[in-house]
């Protein structure tokens, strides 16, 4: 069972145990108001405070309804976004053949991210898997995504071969990371993008992209 459908099933469970016996005892109130204003003559203090008693008990009701459908919306944001990076993921893999490498995602407070912050960061998702399996022979690849104040920050890491940082500039050239690609997407919406990696010990692709409005530099 996936994280997603793990916090819709307590969402689920939440409203059936707590919500709903809320919304029936108030409806029982209110039957029995009902009643009594039938059989009473109107102005009762008695059944004018159990009245308001009711209201109340109906508004925290519906507040807690309206949290969770806020929940609600915020794991659907989450899966279309994971569902968005594990497209790109694949779309990385392009057609490798042989054993595919295992590739994992971490996503904290992700949700509801603008289009095109989501669109760069799939680019860099794409990228870093394609590097990740064509030049570094990664066996496992990890993708985390982290919302701090203001901004977003991913991580592309993987387990593959590596290189050494001192040829960055050459390999840039002969355009074999696609990196230039990447930076320029990057910076145009006012982020950072940093690749750290040694021989033997993987590579990292590091971004930062805020999440505020930003004037987009080319």
């Amino acid at each position: 069972m996936t994280e997603v459908e793990l916090v819709a099933n307590r969402l689920a469970s939440h409203l059936h145990d707590e919500v709903m016996p809320w919304l029936a005892v108030s409806l029982f109130r209110a039957d029995r108001v009902a009643a009594r204003w039938a059989a009473d003559p109107p102005g009762d203090g008695a059944m004018l405070a159990e009245l308001k008693a009711l209201r109340t008990e109906l508004a925290q009701s519906l507040e807690r309804l309206r949290h969770l459908a806020a929940s609600l919306t915020r794991v659907q944001r989450a899966a279309q976004l994971r569902a968005a990076l594990e497209a790109s993921a694949a779309c990385g893999l392009g057609d490798a053949e042989g054993e595919l490498p295992e590739i994992s995602f971490e996503l904290s407070q992700a949700a509801a991210l603008p289009p095109d912050v989501t669109e760069v960061i799939c680019q860099v998702v794409r990228e870093g898997v394609a590097n990740a399996v064509r030049h570094g022979g990664a066996r496992r690849i990890r993708v985390e995504l982290r919302r701090e104040p203001g901004r977003i920050r991913l991580k592309v890491s993987d387990d593959g071969t590596g290189f050494d940082r001192s040829k960055l500039a050459e390999l840039r050239r002969q355009n074999h990371l696609g990196l230039s690609l990447l930076r320029q997407a990057v910076r145009a919406r006012g982020g950072r993008l940093r690749v750290s990696s040694r021989p033997g010990a993987g590579t990292r692709l590091l971004v930062a992209l805020p999440l505020g409005r930003v004037q987009h530099r080319s």
